[in-house]
């Protein structure tokens, strides 16, 4: 059986095109980002539909 699809070398491109665009951006912008893909995502809003407010990763260093 042939692959018509390598899963492991997508994501190796993937992971390198995503380093490329995050390389000048603080973590603030990279959650903004992600956020703004995620906000009309079908899966995203089916699996998250209980939560309310995702803590910001400010809040959680905060945490003792």
């Amino acid at each position: 059986m042939k692959k018509t699809f390598d899963a492991v070398a997508f994501m190796r491109r993937r992971r390198e095109e995503l380093s490329h665009e995050y390389a000048d951006l603080d973590w603030q912008e990279i959650e903004k980002r992600i956020r703004q893909a995620l906000k009309d995502d079908p899966l995203w809003i089916k699996n998250n539909q209980n939560i309310t407010s995702t803590p910001t990763r400010k809040e959680i260093s905060d945490y003792p």
